[in-house]
Parts: structure tokens; C-alpha cells; sequence
């Protein structure tokens, strides 16, 4: 079984967050600074026959989606690309050169899978050779929506939900677009930008708190910059959302939170909010990938662009050096599976044994039962992964 397999085995529901490098096409403009965020979604299927991109959950090992923002949208905040090769690679193999003929090859596929019908662009107007709107729509989120490292470098933060928070987390971005096919999507670079999704439908799950999106006016840019101070003071998040922050911000979710120390454990407020649903973000399979843009000796149409922006405050919040540890040299129990799970392992026995030692009554007593159950429950899934895994070398 390779580790694909295997990890899709023991975590059927999981969103992979990515942020991705900056498009620049050979010979014209480089795309945004800010960079651009999507998710693959494992265990999630696109509704068939919608008309309109709609999800909903699948049966465990069904595969996943891809879900993309395109600021270009008229009448969606997002699509769904179904599968992996798709969504990261548009069919094209490592070794095949990416020219105009495997890029027309891989927008006759996007068409065909009818992943964007009934999306409608801003600017509506085919230019430079589209026959039709579809075949407009499709070219012009190549590259952003799927088939993603023809032009990008692709940076992912895996974290593994339970089916219940999966099921939220659909139902909050099915509402999404059923606003936007009525009313239309406005995108704002600042207020209601791509990484905002993505944020507020991991906090529909319950993996943290929601951040206010904004029309976008200057009062509303004013108060998104003004809730940084308050982020500060209050130790919350901000309601500014950037791509590359969010990246660092799921993986410290499933790796980083309190879960080590169980008194720690009752005082963080996230924590306490999925315990009682039975789960915790931190917890084993919260890796990292890396997905290198197609290499520059085979790719025809597309140069390197820079490295997304990222928001941080030296002293205060400082996460430049979190980001080039995990996209530049990340360590092994963040991309290995089996030193993932052994490594958990040891952190929750011994949490488990604190939690265990430590006979308080009373509502930290409630608690810390349900987190001994919880840590139970977590280094059997750890012990059946790692024996299926020595058992397939």
C-alpha cells in the first residue's frame, strides 16, 4: 500500500490548504503579490447535474475536489475540480513538456468534465480565440483553478476533519455560492478575498473563529487593519486574511495546539469547542507537501513567480521563519507518514498519561475525560496505521 493509499485509509475527510507561488505567464505581466489559496478537499464529491458548482460528502476513499476563488467570477466564489491530477497537475506527467498543445489539451479536458458550467466571468467578451464562453471561463482559470502547477508552485497544510466538520464545512460553502449565482460574488483584495473562504469554511468546521468579511469600502479596510491591534491585544485573530498566513495558520492547527499539557488543553477556547464534538485539530496526519511548479526545462509557457505575501510582525507575530522551515526544509515528521504517526504517538502518550495522573473533579474533571477519550481514541487509529504500514514494506 503506498502512503497515498494508506493515508486516505485512516483519514477520509481531511482539507489540504495551499497557497501557491505567483503566476507569470512567458512574456507578459506577473499575476498579484498577495498570491492566491485553494483547498483539495478529500472525501468530498461535486454534485452532478447542479447546473452551478455545488458540493456534497462522499464515501470514505471516494477521492476529492479541488476548491478554487477566482476574483474573475461574476456569479460564483468558487469551483470544484474533481481529483488530484487535475486540480494540481492537469494530467500532465513530470516528464512531458507543458507547451501550447498539452495546455489546449488540458482545457479540452476541463471542458468536457463540466466543472464550470454556469460560471460567468466579469468581463464576459472571449478575446484572443475562445470559441465559446465556457472555453473562456476555462482559459481564464488555468493555471489558478486547476492544473495548478503549470504555472505555480503549490505549498499545502493537510489537516484531517471529522465527517460532522466536513459536513459543515460543505454546507458553508454550498451557501457561498448559492448567494453568489443570485446576487453576484465581489471580490476585495483586502476584505473578501480568496483566503477569506478558506479561512471561514475551516471555521464553519469548527477548527477556529470566523473572520468579518467586508463589502470593501475604506471603512472597511480601515476596520480590517484596526482588528490587527485588537488580534494583539486579545490574542485572536485579525480579520485580515492572506494566503501564504493561512498555509502557516492550518498547519499550526494541527500541529502546534495545546494538546500536550491537558490544563493547557482546557484553557484554549478552540480546543474546548471541537473536544465536546469528540476531535481536536492537533493530531497525527497533519503533514505538509510541496508540489513543485512543472520544471522549467520541459515548461514552454510559464517562468517561477515569487513566493506569496506574507503578513507578519517581527517581535509580535513573526511567521516568515515557520514559512521557509515548512516550504524550503521541512522536517521529516511533517512529509513522512509513518514518522508523523510515531511521533504523535509519543506526544499523546505521555499527554495521556498526565491527564490520567491528575484525578480533579468538577467541570476540568468532565473535561478531562473526554481528552483522555480523545487521545485513546487517536493512538489506536496511530497503532493500526504504523502496523499496516511495516506490514506493506
Amino acid at each position: 500500500m503506498d502512503e497515498q493509499r494508506l493515508y486516505d485509509s485512516l483519514f477520509p475527510y481531511y482539507a489540504e490548504v495551499c497557497t501557491v507561488t505567483q503566476l507569470a505567464r512567458r512574456g507578459e505581466r506577473p499575476g498579484g503579490w498577495g498570491g492566491h489559496a485553494t483547498m483539495f478537499l478529500a472525501g468530498v464529491e461535486l454534485l452532478p447535474g447542479a447546473g452551478h458548482p455545488r458540493l456534497r460528502l462522499a464515501e470514505p476513499g471516494a477521492g476529492g475536489v479541488g476548491v478554487s476563488v477566482n476574483r474573475a467570477f461574476r456569479n460564483a466564489n468558487w469551483v470544484a475540480v474533481v481529483g488530484r491530477e487535475a486540480f494540481f497537475d492537469g494530467w500532465l506527467v513530470p516528464d512531458a513538456p507543458l507547451d501550447e498543445r498539452a495546455y489546449d489539451d488540458a482545457v479540452a479536458r476541463a471542458i468536457g468534465a463540466e466543472w464550470f458550467v454556469g460560471v460567468e466571468l466579469n468581463d464576459a467578451r472571449p478575446r484572443r480565440g475562445p470559441s465559446s464562453s465556457l472555453e473562456f471561463v476555462v482559459r481564464s482559470s488555468i493555471g489558478t483553478d486547476f492544473a495548478l502547477t503549470f504555472a505555480r508552485s503549490v505549498y499545502g497544510a493537510r489537516l484531517p476533519l471529522p465527517r460532522a466538520a466536513m459536513s459543515r464545512l460543505v454546507a458553508y460553502l454550498n451557501a457561498l455560492n448559492e448567494v453568489a449565482e443570485r446576487a453576484g460574488y465581489h471580490w476585495n483584495a483586502y476584505t473578501n478575498n480568496c483566503s477569506h473562504v478558506l479561512h471561514n469554511a475551516l471555521a464553519a468546521a469548527g477548527v477556529w473563529d470566523p473572520k468579518a468579511i467586508r463589502p470593501g469600502g475604506v471603512l472597511d479596510v480601515l476596520r480590517d487593519v484596526a482588528s490587527v491591534s485588537r488580534s494583539i491585544a486579545f490574542r485572536r485573530m485579525s480579520d485580515l486574511s492572506f494566503p501564504a498566513n493561512n498555509f502557516v495558520r492550518v498547519y499550526e492547527a494541527g500541529n502546534e495546539r495545546s494538546v500536550d499539557d491537558p490544563r493547557h488543553a482546557y484553557r484554549d477556547h478552540d480546543i474546548a469547542r471541537t473536544l465536546a464534538e469528540g476531535w481536536v485539530s492537533t493530531g497525527p496526519g497533519a503533514l505538509v507537501t510541496r508540489r513543485p511548479m512543472h520544471a522549467a526545462g520541459r515548461n514552454r509557457l510559464f517562468v517561477p513567480g515569487r513566493d506569496p505575501f506574507l503578513f507578519s510582525l517581527p517581535l509580535l507575530w513573526d511567521k516568515h521563519h515557520i514559512f521557509a522551515r515548512l516550504t524550503r526544509r521541512p522536517p521529516r515528521v511533517l512529509t513522512d507518514l509513518v514518522a508523523n504517526l510515531e511521533n504523535v504517538r509519543a506526544r499523546f502518550s505521555l499527554a495521556a498519561e498526565r491527564a490520567r495522573a491528575d484525578d480533579t473533579a468538577g467541570e476540568y474533571g468532565a473535561f478531562r475525560a473526554r481528552f483522555v477519550a480523545w487521545l485513546e481514541d487517536r493512538l489506536r487509529l496511530i497503532d493500526e496505521g504504523v502496523r499496516r504500514a511495516r506490514a506493506s514494506v
